[in-house]
């Protein structure tokens, strides 16, 4: 969860950081319907159950347990010890791209990247948009205390989910057990720091890790992914509707069936 949360934050602002970059062609509210059928999306990713009666009756343990180990306030640690610094190293980031990788988006030709030496985007930067530095601060800072808002907000909901799936994955007896460790010095420091941990320096470096491996392992994906997708049927066009499939269509998508009649004539007008 958490680190979805972080992973997600570091996409929201690795985009739009400069014009330099990318122009953006869809308008602020065709960005937030897609936006929003993402989110409902990721909504219906994690179905749910109903608690059992026994459950149910074991849920005030679970609150229990969970109070121990995600206390309120731990996502404003979270946000504290993580947040910021991922924030910060992001921008120190942009500053380090190569010049090479900028021109290329600009459609330069290798042979112009090579004479261009280890000049950085930085350098370019510092030309075309001198109040780039605070501006960035500012976006950071903005990024950070809305996040910081947002997580607050949705800390009761994420400590009550957590709760229910204590009920669901314990019994009684085992919560019972974990309260009274988390009663006991050791026990109570390490419940303070179980949900923080993963969140350290240390685990989250080690993470840096995944990235190289998934790339080296793209192009045996993209392979195997071609070798398998061979045995299945391509995709059907239009033209390759018949009438009643047509008509089945346009009812399912809200469009005349002359329309898609017309577009099936299309395509079959360029295949010959």
């Amino acid at each position: 969860m958490k680190m979805k949360n972080w992973c997600f934050a570091a996409a929201l602002v690795s985009v739009p950081l400069s014009p330099l970059v990318a122009q953006d062609t869809q308008s602020p509210a065709e960005s937030m319907e897609d936006v929003e059928a993402l989110a409902g999306n990721l909504a219906d990713m994690f179905p749910t159950e109903a608690l059992t009666p026994a459950q149910e009756a074991r849920l005030p343990q679970a609150e229990a347990v969970v109070a121990r180990i995600f206390p309120e306030g731990t996502y404003a640690r979270l946000m504290d010890e993580t947040m910021e610094p991922m924030m910060n190293a992001i921008m120190g980031s942009m500053k380090q791209v190569p010049l090479a990788q900028l021109r290329a988006i600009g459609g330069m030709d290798q042979s112009d990247l090579a004479e261009m030496g280890d000049a950085r985007l930085g350098d370019i930067i510092a030309i075309l948009d001198p109040a780039y530095e605070e501006r960035s601060a500012v976006f950071s800072q903005i990024m950070v205390e809305m996040v910081g808002d947002l997580v607050e907000g949705i800390e009761p909901s994420y400590r009550a989910g957590l709760a229910r799936a204590y009920a669901v994955r314990f019994e009684r007896s085992d919560l019972v057990e974990l309260d009274r460790f988390f009663q006991t010095p050791v026990g109570g420091r390490y419940a303070a720091e179980s949900m923080l941990i993963f969140a350290d320096p240390q685990v989250m470096s080690a993470m840096n890790e995944v990235m190289p491996a998934v790339l080296e392992m793209m192009p045996d994906m993209m392979e195997n992914f071609q070798e398998r997708s061979e045995q299945l049927p391509q995709p059907r066009e239009l033209s390759d509707l018949d009438d009643s499939e047509l008509d089945r269509l346009s009812a399912l998508l809200g469009v005349a069936p002359e329309d898609l009649r017309a577009a099936a004539d299309a395509e079959n007008e360029g295949h010959e």
